[in-house]
C-alpha cells in the first residue's frame, strides 16, 4: 500500500499560521469594542443615582403633601373661630 502520499486533510493546523492572522485582529477589536462599551454604556452609579433621586422625589412629595395638609387644617380651624366669631355677634 502507498500510505505516504495520503491526500487527507490534516486534522491539526500549524500554530504559527493561526496565530500571526488571529492575534492580531482580536487584540485592536477587544480595546475598541471595550471603549466603545465603556463609552456608550452608562456606568452603576448613574443608575444608583437615579433611583435615589427618584426615592428623594417621592419621600419631598410626601412631606410637601403632609406640610399642605396641616396647614390646610390650621387654615381651616382659623376659618371656624373666625366664622364663629362673626355669628355670635
Amino acid at each position: 500500500m502507498d500510505e505516504g502520499n495520503s491526500k487527507a486533510i490534516p486534522l491539526r493546523r500549524s500554530r504559527a499560521a493561526t496565530r500571526s492572522i488571529s492575534a492580531r485582529a482580536p487584540r485592536w477589536r477587544e480595546g475598541l469594542e471595550a471603549s466603545l462599551r465603556g463609552v456608550l454604556s452608562p456606568p452603576r452609579q448613574v443608575w444608583l443615582v437615579a433611583l435615589g433621586g427618584a426615592g428623594l422625589t417621592a419621600r419631598g412629595a410626601r412631606t410637601l403633601w403632609s406640610h399642605l395638609v396641616s396647614e390646610g387644617v390650621a387654615v381651616e380651624a382659623s376659618l371656624r373661630r373666625a366664622l364663629s366669631e362673626a355669628v355670635a355677634r
